[in-house]
């Protein structure tokens, strides 16, 4: 029987830098690894908003990333 295996995950942030010639958002993201595998969405959400508070480049997006290998 197949099985996810958990491997990783990364939490990325996603800011708005600035706006393109077109007047279209221009987005920069920055990768924090290292995530448990079983984090609450409320604490990755006390977690983003925490460093992007340190940022000057308006939050956009946060994203948690699990890379998981399929398993036989």
């Amino acid at each position: 029987m197949a099985a996810y295996n958990f491997e990783n995950a990364t939490l990325r942030l996603s800011y708005v830098t600035g706006v393109d010639e077109n007047g279209k958002a221009i987005i920069t993201s920055k990768t924090y690894r290292n995530l448990q595998e079983n984090v609450e969405a409320a604490d990755v959400l006390v977690v983003a908003q925490a460093l992007s508070s340190l940022s000057s480049y308006d939050f956009y997006l946060a994203k948690k990333i699990l890379t998981e290998a399929v398993e036989m």
